[in-house]
């Protein structure tokens, strides 16, 4: 039994654990009902919107976690039975009962996705390291890879860098060419490949069907933002989108890299979605700040309603 300061702090750390899940839950759930939903909003007004859905089990952990640790040092939430919150023995902690189960299998789950995503990253450093080591760089700012398949991509963090395969270059005329090296130069420029990997670290806490539903609409909001910075007076978005088909039937046969979570890939994403917007054909509109308010709050108010349940729940249960 741990009691004292110590015991405070994990038991703030318990808080903050049972308030990601349940924010997690609320937020899943309303991503998987709504999710076609997104496809209708402006792209950079997606983009902030799914990064706050990924944050927002986080914030409301951390913001809870306060509000209890606030209420533990005034006293004010236990003056009534009818304070939103409470926490029996926030100055006692032990490990061996559900307070220990919940904090070693949080450990234990973050500690998996660290360990994934640390090997992730090296094998994609070993990767980009090889591919540069075959590649030859080019006036034009780009770097040739020496390899028949047909590809063309971004990949890096700190030092972005665009790769065309010989592959593809022999298939493509200098107008075309000019449109995929705008493309991935777009990508390079808003910092995408790092982008892409941080949002697929954070959205890794969700279930896998939400996680993977999460990745598609970035990969999918990054993709029509590179793809827009393309379509000028020179080149149409009727020829962008052409372009983009004719890469597309290349190179979505093979990958030239190991892992698409870091890398910007110009032809294989999204295709649909990324032709109809390029065409005109998606009737998208700002984001209704007032529904992402009520969003928000509605996280936050089952949140601070639920956390205080489920402890007294599990507390009849175990008795301990």
């Amino acid at each position: 039994m741990i009691q004292g300061p110590l015991a405070v702090t994990l038991n703030v750390l318990e808080i903050t654990i049972l308030t990601f899940v349940v924010a997690n839950i609320v937020i899943s759930a309303v991503v998987s009902v709504f999710s076609p939903s997104l496809l209708k909003i402006q792209v950079s007004s997606r983009k902030a919107l799914l990064w706050l859905v990924v944050l927002l089990p986080w914030l409301v952990g951390m913001a809870i976690a306060a509000y209890f640790l606030n209420g533990y040092f005034t006293s004010s939430i236990f003056e009534t039975e009818l304070g939103n919150a409470h926490w029996h023995h926030m100055e006692v902690f032990t490990w061996l009962s559900w307070h220990g189960i919940v904090m070693l299998s949080a450990l234990a789950f973050s500690l998996y996705l660290v360990i994934n995503k640390a090997i992730q990253f090296f094998r994609h450093r070993m990767d980009l390291s090889l591919l540069t080591s075959m590649s030859t760089l080019k006036d034009a700012g780009y770097y040739e890879v020496a390899t028949q398949d047909a590809s063309a991509f971004t990949a890096g963090f700190i030092r972005k860098k665009c790769f065309v395969t010989e592959g593809l270059l022999k298939e493509v005329e200098s107008r075309e060419l000019g449109i995929i090296l705008q493309h991935e130069k777009a990508h390079a420029k808003n910092n995408d490949p790092l982008k892409k990997w941080l949002f697929s670290i954070f959205s890794a806490f969700f279930v896998k069907p939400v996680a993977s539903h999460l990745r598609l609409h970035m990969t999918l909001a990054m993709e029509h933002d590179a793809d827009n910075a393309v379509v000028s007076d020179d080149d149409s978005s009727l020829f962008v989108a052409s372009t983009l088909v004719k890469i597309a039937r290349l190179n979505a046969s093979g990958s030239t890299v190991r892992d698409s979570e870091m890398v910007t890939n110009f032809g294989a994403d999204v295709l649909e979605q990324r032709i109809y917007f390029l065409l005109g054909q998606l009737d998208l509109k700002p984001l209704n700040k007032a529904l992402a308010a009520l969003f928000i709050v509605a996280v936050v108010g089952v949140s601070l309603s639920s956390v205080d349940k489920i402890h007294h729940f599990i507390e009849i249960i175990f008795n301990h």
